[in-house]
């Protein structure tokens, strides 16, 4: 026999028991909310977290290595180094809209038609920042590329006088790599990551919702659109094209 509970007594104040949401959510629910809080914290993403971990965890391997015995560390510092001067982060060759630019290119392009607005990308190749945001850049690229508005790159591992021209750092501790600025009328209207007075770069994340939204992507690819502009040559959106470093912008067969 199913025994039910008893109906509460009248005058007594208990209201019957009711059903409802779980105290608990699931474990998917909370590694969600979980990654949330660490990309909302000074917008950092969960990659970077874990990057920091790894470095902090081979800083403190190496002063361990150094306090036992100082030829094993010096071993593993030189392991280290080795690792990293080899094992770079790979080199992104999808399909993109991207030209890439030179030291001598870069001013001249940008000044070439004051009515195409140009969003550039600084970058190094030796950063893994940069490395990451490669392939999210190249597809806005594809989605808002057009005759009034072209996305471009410019290696300032590269080219040094152009990180000193547009001020941006590229050094091994610098947090402004990698740097996007929009160009409208061949000036600068706006850069992510900002700098503050200090001289330092504000955290930003690199995301592709975050440059949709920061640089009015949609609002901009409406504006371009609209113009019309006789052109004696191919656009540089007209095809898709897989990123080559050298300058030129290689065609994706």
């Amino acid at each position: 026999m199913e025994l039910s509970p008893a109906p509460p007594r009248a005058g007594s104040g208990q209201t019957p028991l009711q059903k409802g949401p779980p105290l608990f959510s699931s474990s998917s629910s909370c590694g969600r909310s979980l990654r949330g809080f660490l990309e909302e914290e000074d917008g950092v993403t969960v990659e970077q977290h874990i990057g920091n971990i790894f470095m902090f965890s081979k800083v403190a391997n190496a002063i361990l290595f150094f306090r036992l015995d100082i030829r094993m560390g010096l071993l593993y510092l030189t392991l280290c180094i080795v690792f990293l001067m080899t094992c770079k982060p790979p080199l992104y060759m999808g399909p993109e809209y991207i030209k890439y630019f030179s030291d001598k290119t870069i001013d001249e392009e940008l000044d070439r038609d004051k009515r195409v607005t140009w969003i550039v990308e600084f970058f190094a190749n030796w950063s893994n920042e940069c490395q990451s945001f490669a392939p999210i850049f190249a597809d806005l690229s594809l989605k808002y590329n057009c005759s009034g508005l072209h996305f471009g790159k410019v290696d300032v591992g590269r080219y040094t006088d152009v990180s000193t021209r547009y001020k941006v750092s590229t050094s091994p501790l610098t947090k402004q790599l990698p740097t996007l600025i929009l160009f409208q009328g061949g000036t600068e209207t706006m850069r992510r990551p900002q700098i503050d007075k200090k001289g330092r770069a504000v955290s930003w994340t690199f995301s592709e919702e975050n440059v949709i939204r920061e640089f009015n992507l949609n609002e901009l690819y409406q504006k371009a659109k609209k113009q019309a502009k006789p052109r004696e040559e191919e656009p540089p959106g007209g095809q898709a094209t897989t990123g080559h470093p050298d300058g030129e912008a290689k065609k994706d067969k």
